[in-house]
């Protein structure tokens, strides 16, 4: 390999080359727990893609789903996270994410 082409680490080779799934199996083992669930962008795009808001057919369309900004995901995981009370499962909180992007792409938030 050239020298100018050689790997460095970047103290993030770990994630460079696992997947969310198999950095948390290590993370389970190393810390002896049990990590029972997380929020991902792509698995909550996938999921919500066909979602009025994001079905080009529907009148309460916004726009295309994977035009929605990283920021607008992450604001959302975040709030429904900290301000959900209940034992919801995934897609609970797939439903409260979506009303949250929505929220936020149309120029408001949810008052929790």
């Amino acid at each position: 390999m050239p020298e100018d082409k050689q790997d460095y680490d970047d103290g993030m080779m770990f994630f460079h080359s696992h997947s969310v799934w198999e950095a948390m199996q290590k993370l389970e083992k190393f810390y002896q727990c049990k990590i029972y669930g997380y929020l991902d962008i792509q698995e909550s795009a996938d999921y919500l893609c066909d979602w009025n808001a994001f079905d080009k057919d529907n009148e309460d369309y916004i726009c295309d789903i994977d035009e929605v900004p990283n920021e607008i995901w992450v604001k959302a995981f975040e709030s429904a996270y900290n301000n959900v009370d209940c034992e919801c499962g995934w897609a609970d909180y797939q439903a409260i994410i979506y009303e949250e992007v929505v929220a936020r792409l149309s120029g408001s938030e949810i008052q929790w």
